[in-house]
Formats: structure tokens, C-alpha cells, sequence
């Protein structure tokens, strides 16, 4: 049996979280193909974390995931901007969910060197 990584562990409460959002989103329109890169990848383009503050881009880390997993027609969505935010609040306030962020994006490749 393999183990679950802290990637796994992320994606899947964001989207026990989320699972309403998503049921209402397919129910109004057709998935919306994606792009070429998808927003993880993008993140990764922008140029290293160190950049941005740590807050920041924890911030642009969960809308990433998300907009991965949900889809990029989701991620246009104008309230999409504060349901990610408020996931990114929730996900700093607890200590554990907090370092499971961490150990995702540096994971990912995406925490500065």
C-alpha cells in the first residue's frame, strides 16, 4: 500500500471543501477545455517564490490548486477570487494543515531555493 503524499493530503481537503462548489459549477455549464499549461504549471513560470511574500503566495499556491483540479473556467469566476482566499486563510490557521501547504509546494518544486 502506498502512502498518501502531502499533495494528496491538500488536494483532497480542498476538495471534500469545495465538493458543493464544484456539483453547482458542472451542473451550469460544460467543463471548459484547458489550457496548454495548466495553473501549477504556470505558478511555476512566474519566477521563484521568493518573490512574493509568504502569505502571497500561499495565496496564489491554493488558486493554483484549486484552478487545477476545478478547472480553468472556474478559476474566471469573480467570486472564485474570495472562496480561494478564504481556503487559504483556513488552510494557514491550522498548524498541521499549514505545514501540509508546505510540504506540497516545496513537493512541487515551487518553494524558493
Amino acid at each position: 500500500m502506498s502512502s498518501i503524499g502531502p499533495v494528496d493530503r491538500v488536494v483532497l481537503q480542498l476538495r471534500l471543501q469545495l465538493q458543493r462548489l464544484a456539483r453547482e459549477r458542472a451542473g451550469r455549464s460544460a467543463r471548459a477545455p484547458r489550457s496548454a499549461a495548466g495553473p501549477l504549471q504556470r505558478l511555476r513560470q512566474a519566477g521563484p517564490a521568493e518573490e512574493l511574500g509568504d502569505e502571497e503566495f500561499r495565496r496564489k499556491f491554493v488558486r493554483a490548486l484549486l484552478t487545477e483540479e476545478l478547472g480553468d473556467e472556474i478559476g474566471n469566476e469573480p467570486e472564485f477570487d474570495r472562496i480561494s482566499n478564504e481556503v487559504a486563510r483556513m488552510l494557514g490557521e491550522d498548524s498541521d494543515t499549514s505545514a501540509l501547504v508546505d510540504a506540497a509546494i516545496r513537493q512541487l518544486g515551487l518553494a524558493p531555493r
